[in-house]
């Protein structure tokens, strides 16, 4: 399978493969709302849906044509939840047709807690009706220091 990337007034191909192998998070498929605003004009709002999500970007598709770049204010509707989770800051990286990928570059603490809790919770349904769990978050945000114990 073959997507497309803009740059600038170009378009160039690229094996989608090459996209997936470059992923630090395993993506999960969705099908969640999402609206957004561009960095330049903060009133400008779209609205997609994101068709798979991990902690550090997502794939949106939109009827409304991004631009490779920066943009302001990426708001997820999580269900099960009544607020929405919002990327304070995220960039298009790639577009294909309707899709782009897309990289949150900020997040807040506790967004990003309840992200990483969504996350799991759709990787771990399985687990949730009493079979074994499927993937396995490790939190590797903050390094841990080794910890000296005195000796009796």
């Amino acid at each position: 399978m073959i997507g497309r990337r803009r740059i600038d007034k170009g378009v160039a191909a690229h094996p989608s493969v090459h996209t997936t192998a470059r992923r630090v998070a395993r993506r999960i498929p969705v099908q969640i709302m999402a609206r957004f605003a561009a960095a330049d004009r903060f009133r400008q709002i779209g609205d997609g849906v994101a068709l798979d999500l991990s902690e550090r970007g997502c794939k949106l598709r939109s009827t409304q044509e991004l631009p490779i770049g920066h943009f302001r204010a990426l708001y997820l509707t999580i269900p099960e939840t009544s607020r929405l989770v919002l990327i304070s800051e995220f960039r298009v990286i790639w577009a294909a047709e309707n899709e782009y990928g897309i990289e949150f570059l900020h997040i807040m603490a506790r967004e990003q807690s309840r992200l990483r809790h969504f996350i799991w919770k759709q990787m771990n349904r399985p687990t949730l009706k009493g079979k074994p769990p499927s993937l396995t978050i490790q939190d590797h945000s903050r390094p841990r220091r080794p910890q000296l114990k005195s000796l009796p």
